[in-house]
């Protein structure tokens, strides 16, 4: 069995670089199907966010070419290709586990601890489910991803209290504007980290704000949950004046507000200050509005700093989460080795051997003129001697199965397998991959 993870993130990559290696959710499909025709018979997940890109491919009977990943990645980074193969990480089997279970778990994240990336993580597993590009490797290991994501979060306060990007945006504006009550606010995108922006807003006392969505049912749902007023997206340029913070979260592949904009409303505003936070990926907002006077501008990756303080606040969380993540990727990688080698079938087998041998001996035993008589008056008898019997067995085995599993961790599983099952008198095939292994998904 074998598992890569390349990617790129907000900590090995500038902002330009992930934009040219990002993926809205309407392409991820598409994506996967190409990279399939370049990776064929091997499992392909796509995780695309606006801190990190992410490809993870994984085959049940062979060793990856990381090279070619690479470059079916690297195709769509178009001119930056070459930039960003420089800033790209790759990880392997129970490093890339590890990787995956703490970026479900929040703990790679640039606000420790969120809670959206865990629905980013369903959902590029369930573009690859219906784009057919999982199968039983990714499967299995997704199923235990979204387990310990649950466990670490009921067992350790990594994500108590407010800890989303969203979060981290209002904190800013709050640092700005004393009295949020008095702003209005302008929130474009009505998305998961649109919903918790606007609703952490309302938490902090603001009154009066917009929301723009390209999608005005969508819009509508989200401003009369939280007291807002929706505007259709063709209205945004008329209500910009209006705002003092705008908040912009979409998936759009282009910018959304351009600078001519922002500076006409600057002049209806009559310069009066505007905050604006682009926590976009590509970027919603043109960089040139930044030099713009008066208005005050941040992307996602100015919000490290404001980040930094919420993770000092959850660094004891993190030590214990990054320990149950640890153990917890340990443990799977073991599974999933075991079961691409065949090793439970060949442990049901040795089990099935102790059992032939308990009972032949047990036959044997109470087919002697002396000991016969006793089978009919005491069946406890017989039962308790067959429990022995495969107990002492099951001891001599001890030792073996240990070496059987280490073999498994350290890549000499097909040699000594053999060597055992010579031993036991198994079938040599029974010591070999299963069909399914050797035949890929």
């Amino acid at each position: 069995m074998d598992l890569v993870a390349i990617g790129i993130n907000f900590k090995s990559a500038p902002l330009t670089l992930r934009e040219a290696l990002s993926y809205s959710a309407d392409r991820v499909p598409v994506a996967l199907r190409q990279f399939r025709q370049s990776l064929p018979d091997t499992e392909l997940l796509l995780l695309s966010t606006c801190n990190r890109t992410e490809f993870y491919a994984a085959s049940l009977d062979r060793r990856l070419d990381v090279d070619l990943i690479s470059r079916v990645l690297l195709a769509d980074g178009a001119d930056l290709a070459p930039e960003i193969e420089e800033h790209l990480y790759v990880l392997r089997r129970e490093d890339a586990m590890e990787h995956l279970m703490a970026v479900a778990t929040g703990l790679d994240s640039l606000v420790v601890g969120e809670t959206e990336i865990l629905g980013q993580v369903k959902q590029a597993y369930q573009l690859a489910l219906k784009t057919k590009t999982t199968g039983k490797v990714l499967n299995a290991l997704l199923q235990e991803v979204f387990r310990v994501a649950k466990r670490v979060r009921s067992e350790t306060g990594i994500s108590r209290g407010r800890v989303s990007v969203g979060s981290i945006a209002v904190d800013l504006a709050s640092k700005m504007f004393a009295d949020l009550s008095k702003k209005t606010v302008m929130n474009i995108g009505a998305g998961e980290i649109g919903e918790q922006t606007i609703k952490t807003l309302v938490e902090k006392g603001v009154r009066d704000s917009y929301v723009v969505n390209r999608s005005i049912k969508r819009g509508r749902i989200i401003a009369d949950r939280y007291g807002s007023i929706a505007l259709p997206f063709d209205r945004l340029a008329d209500f910009l004046p209006r705002a003092d913070i705008v908040i912009t979260s979409t998936s759009a592949p282009y910018c959304i507000l351009g600078a001519e904009t922002v500076s006409a409303a600057m002049r209806a505003r009559h310069g009066k200050p505007m905050l604006l936070v682009d926590l976009a990926v590509p970027r919603d907002i043109e960089a040139a509005a930044a030099d713009i006077p008066n208005i005050y501008y941040y992307n996602i990756d100015d919000l490290t700093g404001f980040a930094n303080e919420n993770l000092a606040k959850r660094r004891d969380a993190m030590e214990h989460a990054r320990r149950i993540v640890r153990k917890e990727a340990a443990a799977v990688a073991s599974e999933l080795q075991a079961d691409s080698l065949g090793i439970g079938s060949f442990m049901k087998k040795l089990d099935r051997i102790i059992a032939e041998i308990a009972e032949a001996e047990i036959a044997r035993a109470f087919a002697k003129e002396k000991v016969s008589p006793l089978g009919d008056r005491c069946e406890e008898c017989r039962d308790e001697i067959r429990n022995m019997l495969r107990r002492a067995l099951a001891k001599m085995a001890a030792g073996p199965r240990k070496a059987l599993n280490e073999a498994a961790k350290n890549g000499t599983w097909d040699e000594f397998s053999k060597t055992a099952a010579l031993m036991y008198g198994l079938d040599t095939d029974s010591a070999e991959q299963p069909s399914e292994a050797r035949n890929g998904q």
